[in-house]
């Protein structure tokens, strides 16, 4: 092995090197969920053949036979997958080939396994099977089994995360795994932080163009019939479109609604007792099902992250910061996520619990930093609105833009200089106990609480500027979450103190008491 995480290749039609253990297929029954698909996949030519007769013109057809077209493909896809793909669980390695044109194999060493996940679309649920994602901790998943039975989806995360290389041993007894301790629950009213915002008028606008395109195909023009009862309501002018934009915002409100309810249906977050230790679980879904585990050996803090313009309801996302998850997935919440977007408030009791020990480092008052940070940003600001003004000036003068048009960013300085206070106010650092607090940000407030025994060094940063006013940045790289954390700006005699508090084996052999130095004098 060349690599410590999964290894991915081009066989070239050769197979890997045999072992005693032979290949698995993945279950039979994706075939006939596959063909159920591929049956409601007809139903949009069907339908519209039905309503408008074979005789329709293509322009009224496409839309359907898209849809068609690209349900058969996917679904046939699936099968050509699961007749490419096997899949075997080896001492030292699990390993997966498939492949249509292309044949690849890909294994990763079960030493680097971190996490054994599973999930269900709806589809998945009916039949009765589940994809098995094994993650070595990158942001995707290392191998992904789409799909497997439930009981083996149950049998490999068990095999797997004990690192025990029998397929047919014993699960977990009945009453170790019937041990768990509800920590947090979904409240409705979680809705409210998770559909207040800009995306719901955008979601609004592009259902409402999308269904006045599906009802097109019936010679139903909804756009026009809702503009003539808006031109009734108010006439030409803001009116108006302060009624369209309420006609988007209600239509992207409820698609978000629909959202939430669908992903966090029956949100339980738990600690479960193993038999190796404790692991956090949660279980979410409606349609689809997901279940995460996380073990507790390899929690090291908890991330709590602010938008700016949700502060105002106290709205936070919160994560754990451990080894061995992703903390980024683009088609779902990430696996270090321990909770939808909710109150601060929630968040910081559910961190008490998560977090081992008695100490709540999330609710320690902060450090400030000196006010030096301030006029770093102000300045900032200032160079920002100024060298914005004299680009538009130069524009203006050669007749791009219209030449008044560069005393906007100037007008503009005060917001610049209030969002400047905003994040001088953000800074801000501490110590609880065994756990390293730091907060910072702008258009996030950031708030990492950090074990002192997880800091692998420091990384300082001093400009110009900084030097100036006697600043520090400070970084903090680890092995877990976002691998490096940060507290800017600090005041020297601050980061004296920080480093002395946080990595006190690291910084003991730069620093010298005074009085220790020793003079060496030659001989003549």
């Amino acid at each position: 092995m060349t690599s410590l995480d999964a290894v991915e290749h081009d066989t070239c039609g050769q197979e890997p090197a045999d072992h005693d253990v032979p290949w698995e297929r993945l279950n039979g029954r994706l075939i006939w969920v596959n063909l159920v698909r591929l049956l409601l996949s007809l139903l949009p030519t069907g339908l519209s053949m039905l309503i408008f007769g074979t005789g329709r013109r293509m322009p009224d057809l496409w839309p359907a036979m898209v849809a068609t077209g690209f349900g058969v493909f996917i679904s046939v896809s699936d099968v050509v997958r699961w007749l490419r793909t096997r899949y075997r669980v080896t001492e030292d390695l699990v390993e997966i080939k498939t492949g249509r044109i292309m044949r690849v194999y890909r294994q990763i060493p079960r030493e680097r396994i971190r996490a054994v996940d599973h999930k269900a679309k709806l589809r998945h649920r009916l039949a009765g099977l589940r994809v098995v994602l094994i993650s070595s901790g990158r942001t995707r998943p290392a191998l992904k089994l789409d799909a497997v039975s439930k009981e083996m989806a149950e049998a490999l995360r068990h095999e797997l995360m004990r690192g025990k290389a029998d397929a047919g041993a014993e699960a977990e007894p009945q009453g170790a795994a019937a041990q768990e301790t509800l920590i947090s629950q979904v409240r409705w009213y979680w809705i409210f932080y998770n559909v207040i915002n800009i995306w719901g008028l955008l979601v609004g606008g592009l259902m409402l163009w999308s269904l006045d395109s599906l009802l097109d195909l019936v010679t139903v023009d909804l756009i026009g019939a809702l503009d003539r009862v808006i031109g009734r309501l108010a006439p030409e002018g803001p009116g108006s479109y302060l009624l369209w934009c309420a006609v988007a915002a209600v239509l992207g409100t409820g698609a978000l609604t629909s959202g939430f309810i669908k992903e966090n249906w029956h949100f339980r977050l738990v600690r479960r007792v193993k038999e190796d230790g404790t692991e956090l679980v949660t279980r979410q879904g409606l349609l689809s099902t997901r279940e995460v585990h996380r073990d507790d050996r390899r929690l090291r803090g908890v991330h709590l992250s602010e938008p700016l313009f949700w502060r105002w309801i106290r709205l936070t996302e919160t994560t754990v910061i451990s080894t061995g998850l992703a903390n980024w997935s683009l088609s779902s919440e990430p696996a270090s996520s321990i909770l939808p977007r909710g109150p601060v408030g929630e968040a910081r009791r559910v961190a008490a619990l998560v977090l081992p020990g008695d100490v709540r480092p999330l609710e320690a008052p902060l450090r400030r930093h000196p006010s030096a940070a301030l006029v770093r940003r102000l300045l900032w600001a200032a160079a920002f609105c100024a060298a914005t003004a004299g680009l538009l000036a130069w524009l203006g003068a050669t007749h791009a833009v219209p030449a008044w048009i560069w005393v906007i960013p100037l007008w503009a300085f005060p917001v610049a200089a209030g969002l400047a206070a905003i994040a001088f106010r953000a800074l801000g650092h501490t110590f609880a106990g065994p756990y390293l607090v730091m907060r910072h940000g702008l258009s996030r407030r950031q708030t990492a609480a950090l074990q002192r025994e997880a800091v692998l060094g420091l990384k300082v940063r001093q400009s110009l500027v900084q030097r100036w006013l006697g600043l520090v940045s400070v970084g903090v790289p680890t092995a877990a979450g976002l691998r490096f954390y940060q507290a800017p700006d600090m005041g020297v005699e601050q980061f004296m103190t920080f480093a002395g508090e946080s990595v006190p084996e690291l910084i003991a052999e730069f620093l010298q008491p005074p009085g220790d130095e020793k003079t060496e004098i030659s001989a003549p």
